[in-house]
């Protein structure tokens, strides 16, 4: 395996950029290096993606880093990840309009010396790998795309443990992401931004309900309920291009502990589980058609990870539900939503 991940945290800037530093933003990055390297999915070694100074402080420096690790992969079984903790903005003026990242040498008010996102999409697009993560902990993050086919390059299309994932620190219409540390969580996470803290922590404690190695969705949902019981922190967004809620990117240090049982009967347990899993365990609902209709119906009113979701379990259901008085049963509960009167 050719796996790699790359840590980009840029926290500090010259006097006269008009940009404020902030100790959080590299703390973060040493935590992500910190967590890579007791990780057996990532290895000892991973500690060393984390990029110094002298490498963020220009677009060029971290291009080129960026380039040497997606150049790595070997094919469907490595992963690419890349992190990037700093400040973040997006100009409308520029053609497309486009989210950027700064480098040590931005200025406040001068796209051009700030790195596009659409040079980072590029270059992890041409990885070979089969799992593609990007994981944004910046302002204006929320307006960040999918790495996949959607926009003018193509993305990898592949099985639900290969394509492309992008996790941000904030979604919606909410654009600021919090630099400040948060004091609910534990030390040394505390010195970390909120998102990355929370990430992190949920690395640290791993999610007891949930045994495997931490899947895209359980990652996903521990950092959100992590943050929702901090009740200060907005929520994370996360789109997924081919790949699945299923695919795995860290090692669940709970995995050992015993496994709260999850009783999957109610709409709330088949949502969660699905945000959690994909559609690993699909065939099962499917047995209950109506259950199925209901949670799909719960799915569309959900984010775009839920939405996109309740379209793949949708364009399954035919598949696993091969006989009329079932598929009927189980439309039946999705169409008086689309109507209107659900």
């Amino acid at each position: 395996m050719a796996s790699r991940a790359l840590v980009i945290g840029v926290g500090a800037y010259d006097d006269d950029s008009g940009i404020d530093g902030y100790p959080t933003i590299e703390a973060s990055a040493r935590a992500y290096g910190a967590a890579l390297a007791r990780d057996p999915q990532w290895g000892a070694e991973a500690g060393a993606a984390v990029l110094d100074p002298e490498r963020t402080r220009t677009a060029d420096g971290v291009m080129r880093a960026l380039h040497d690790a997606a150049a790595a992969g070997e094919g469907p079984q490595d992963t690419l990840l890349v992190v990037y903790v700093g400040h973040g903005a997006y100009w409308q003026d520029v053609p497309g309009g486009q989210v950027h990242f700064a480098v040590g040498s931005s200025r406040i008010n001068e796209p051009w010396t700030w790195l596009s996102a659409w040079y980072v999409y590029r270059a992890i697009r041409k990885s070979k790998a089969g799992l593609k993560v990007l994981i944004a902990d910046c302002c204006y993050s929320n307006m960040l795309p999918h790495l996949g086919p959607e926009s003018a390059l193509p993305g990898a299309l592949g099985t639900r443990y290969q394509g492309t994932c992008v996790l941000t620190a904030v979604g919606g219409t909410v654009h600021n992401a919090w630099a400040d540390a948060c004091a609910n969580l534990p030390s040394p996470l505390d010195t970390c931004t909120p998102f990355s803290g929370h990430l992190l922590n949920v690395l640290g404690e791993g999610m007891p309900d949930h045994p495997d190695d931490l899947t895209l969705g359980a990652l996903r949902a521990g950092i959100d309920e992590s943050m929702q019981e901090c009740g200060v922190h907005h929520a994370p967004r996360m789109l997924l291009n081919d790949a699945s809620e299923a695919a795995t990117l860290f090692t669940n240090h709970a995995k050992g502990r015993r496994p709260r049982a999850r009783v999957l009967d109610t709409v709330d347990g088949w949502v969660r589980e699905l945000l959690l899993n994909g559609e690993r365990n699909l065939p099962d609902l499917m047995r209950r058609p109506d259950l199925a209709g209901r949670v799909v119906v719960r799915l569309k009113a959900g984010d775009e990870q839920s939405r996109e979701l309740a379209h793949r379990v949708d364009r399954r259901a035919a598949e696993l539900l091969p006989d009329p008085v079932d598929f009927v049963r189980y439309w039946g509960e999705i169409e008086p939503a689309m109507l209107g009167g659900g």
